[in-house]
C-alpha cells in the first residue's frame, strides 16, 4: 500500500495486536482503514465456554483484553467504521459439534442495538459518533453518496429510539437465519421505521409491499 500509494481496507479487525498495526500505519502515513464488528465489541471468548456454535466466528472472539482494545480503537480513530460481517446459516448447519460447525454468525437486525449497549449506553461515546460509524463513514470509505440527510441525497433513513428495550428474538427477524449470539437478550434500540428512496419499507412490525 506504501509503495503503491493504494487504499487498504482491513475488515474484522479482532486483536490488539491487528489494531496497533492499523494505528502504527496511518501515523506513517499509509492509506489504510479498518473496521470493527459488534459482536467483537460485545463478546469475549469467554462465551464459548459451553461450545455454544452461535459464538463460532473467523476471526474468533478474544480476551477482554483484545475487546477493550477494538472499542479503544473506534475511538481514537485507529478504526474507521463498524460493519456487521453478517454471515447466514440454517439452525440444522449449526446443531452439531463445535468443532464441525461452521463459522458465522448474523448481526444486521443487533448491529445498532449492541452497538448502542457497548458504545453510547455505556459512556463510551455519543451517538452522532456511533451513527456516523454506521452511516457516513463506510459511506466515504466506498466512496458512495449515501449515509447523509444532506440536501439532494437519497431518503435512505432508519428512524430508532435508542433508550427503547428490545429482546432479541429470531422469530421476528426479517432474515430467515437464526445464528444470532444476542438471541434472548435484552438490548436497548429499537427500529421504529425504515426508509428507502423515500419510500417505508418497513414500519416497526413488519415489511411493507411496495
Amino acid at each position: 500500500s506504501k509503495h503503491f500509494d493504494a487504499r487498504i481496507h482491513m475488515q474484522h479487525v479482532s486483536s490488539t495486536y491487528g489494531v496497533d498495526i492499523i494505528r502504527r500505519a496511518k501515523k506513517r502515513g499509509i492509506r489504510v482503514t479498518g473496521e470493527a464488528t459488534p459482536h467483537h465489541l460485545f463478546f469475549t471468548d469467554e462465551a464459548c465456554r459451553e461450545y455454544n456454535t452461535l459464538f463460532k466466528m473467523n476471526p474468533p472472539l478474544r480476551t477482554e483484553e483484545d475487546r477493550e482494545a477494538i472499542i479503544e480503537g473506534l475511538l481514537d480513530g485507529s478504526l474507521d467504521i463498524i460493519a456487521t460481517d453478517h454471515a447466514p446459516h440454517t439452525a440444522d448447519e449449526k446443531d452439531c459439534e463445535f468443532d464441525l460447525a461452521p463459522f458465522g454468525i448474523i448481526g444486521m437486525e443487533t448491529a445498532l442495538a449492541a452497538s448502542l449497549e457497548v458504545l453510547v449506553h455505556s459512556g463510551r461515546c455519543d451517538l452522532s459518533f456511533l451513527v456516523s460509524r454506521l452511516t457516513s463513514k463506510p459511506a466515504k470509505i466506498l466512496d458512495l453518496a449515501a449515509g447523509t440527510l444532506s440536501l439532494g441525497a437519497a431518503a435512505d433513513i432508519t428512524l430508532f429510539d435508542p433508550d427503547k428495550p428490545v429482546t432479541v428474538d429470531p422469530g421476528r427477524f426479517v432474515g430467515k437465519s437464526t445464528n444470532c449470539p444476542w438471541n434472548g437478550m435484552r438490548l436497548r434500540g429499537r427500529i421504529l421505521r425504515t426508509i428507502v428512496n423515500g419510500r417505508t419499507v418497513w414500519d416497526g412490525e413488519q415489511i411493507l409491499n411496495p
